[in-house]
C-alpha cells in the first residue's frame, strides 16, 4: 500500500460532493452532511455531476467516461407514470419533486444525459426506470444493471440448474449472510436491506423452474470489516423420496471479490461504446442478481450470453475484449 498512497492521496483530493438526498435513512449519519451542497434543486444537482463528469473527461485526457454505481443501497422505490417517460421524468426533476428521485436516478441521469454509459452495480433501482433507458437510448449509449453478483448468490446460480438437471427437488433453500464494513451498517437497516433481499431471493425461481421455501437472513457484524460469509442449507428429495440435505460456507473479501467485475464491466461497457451498441447489454447478464432484459438465471446460460456476444465480435473481425 506505500507504493499506492500517492496516487490514492491523489484519487481522494479529486472526489467532489455527491447527491445523497433521497439514499434512505441508513446512509444520513455517515459524516458526510458538510460535503454536501444544500438547498440544491434537482435540476441543479443534474448538472451539477454532469459538468463534474464533462470536467473529469477533459481533464484526464479521454474519450469518455464509464459511470459505475457503486454506492449504498438504497430502499426499494415505488415507481409510477412519472418513471414511465422521459418527458415526465424530465418534468419531475424541473418541479423538484424529490420524493420520486434517489440518487440511483439523478446519477444515472446525469451520465446518460451527458452521453455517457452507466452501469449499476448495487441493488438501488438506478437504470431500471423505464424513462432513463429511453434517455439512454436518445443518446445512443450502452446501460446496464442491477446488483453485482460476487458471493452467494453466484453459487446459487451455479448449483440451482445441477438440481434441476438431476432432477432433485428442492424443498428448502435458507441462507444466512453476515458483513461488516460500509455496507453492512447500511444493510442493517431493515428499510435498506428490503432491496438486497428481494434481490439475492430472485434466482431460485428461474434457475429450478419452481419456487421452493426459501429465506435469506442478513445480519451486521462490524468486526468482520470488508468481509462476509454465507451459509446456506439446502434441503432436496431424490430417488423414492428419500429426503437428503447439502450445506455449503462461502466466505470472502467483499471488495477483492467485487473489484475485478466492475474491471471487465467497464471495459466490456466502453467496448460496447466503441462499437456504437446501445440500450441494455444484455450480455452482461451473469455479472448480475438482477439482470435487466435477461430472464435466465442459471450462471452457465448466462455466461453462454457472454460468449456468443465475444463470439460474434470475433467472427466479424474486430478486436474482442478478453472476458474474465
Amino acid at each position: 500500500m506505500t507504493g499506492l498512497e500517492a496516487d490514492l492521496k491523489s484519487v481522494e483530493a479529486a472526489i467532489r460532493p455527491g447527491f445523497a438526498l433521497g439514499g434512505g435513512p441508513a446512509t444520513r449519519p455517515r459524516g458526510t452532511r458538510g460535503f454536501l451542497p444544500r438547498g440544491e434543486s434537482l435540476a441543479v444537482a443534474v448538472e451539477r455531476l454532469g459538468d463534474d463528469l464533462d470536467h473529469f473527461r477533459r481533464e484526464e485526457g479521454l474519450d469518455t467516461v464509464i459511470v459505475v454505481n457503486v454506492a449504498s443501497t438504497e430502499p426499494p422505490t415505488e415507481l409510477s407514470r412519472d418513471h414511465e417517460r422521459l418527458d415526465l421524468f424530465r418534468r419531475v426533476i424541473q418541479r423538484d419533486r424529490r420524493a420520486l428521485v434517489t440518487p440511483s436516478m439523478v446519477y444515472a441521469y446525469a451520465a446518460l444525459e451527458r452521453g455517457f454509459p452507466y452501469v449499476n452495480f448495487t441493488p438501488s433501482v438506478g437504470v431500471a426506470v423505464a424513462a432513463l433507458q429511453e434517455l439512454g437510448l436518445k443518446h445512443h449509449v450502452p446501460f446496464y444493471g442491477s446488483d453485482g453478483k460476487t458471493g452467494e448468490t453466484l453459487v446459487k446460480t451455479v448449483l440451482a440448474p445441477m438440481f434441476r438437471y438431476r432432477n432433485l427437488e428442492v424443498l428448502s433453500w435458507e441462507g444466512f449472510n453476515i458483513l461488516g464494513g460500509g455496507d453492512g451498517r447500511v444493510l442493517a437497516d431493515p428499510r435498506h436491506k428490503r432491496s438486497k433481499i428481494r434481490s439475492k431471493s430472485g434466482v431460485l425461481p428461474s434457475a429450478l423452474g419452481y419456487t421452493p421455501h426459501s429465506g435469506v437472513g442478513i445480519e451486521y457484524v462490524p468486526s468482520l470489516g470488508n468481509w462476509k460469509t454465507a451459509w446456506d442449507f439446502i434441503h432436496f428429495r431424490g430417488f423414492l423420496g428419500t429426503k437428503m440435505s447439502v450445506q455449503f460456507i462461502w466466505q470472502g473479501c467483499d471488495s477483492i471479490l467485487a473489484a475485478p467485475l466492475v474491471l471487465d464491466l467497464v471495459r466490456l461497457t466502453e467496448f460496447a461504446l466503441r462499437q456504437g451498441e446501445a440500450g441494455l447489454m444484455t450480455h452482461l447478464a451473469c455479472f448480475f442478481k438482477e439482470p435487466l432484459g435477461v430472464s435466465v438465471q442459471a450462471f452457465t446460460d448466462q455466461f453462454r450470453l457472454l460468449t456468443d456476444y465475444v463470439a460474434r465480435h470475433t467472427k466479424n473481425g474486430r478486436k474482442s475484449p478478453r472476458a474474465r
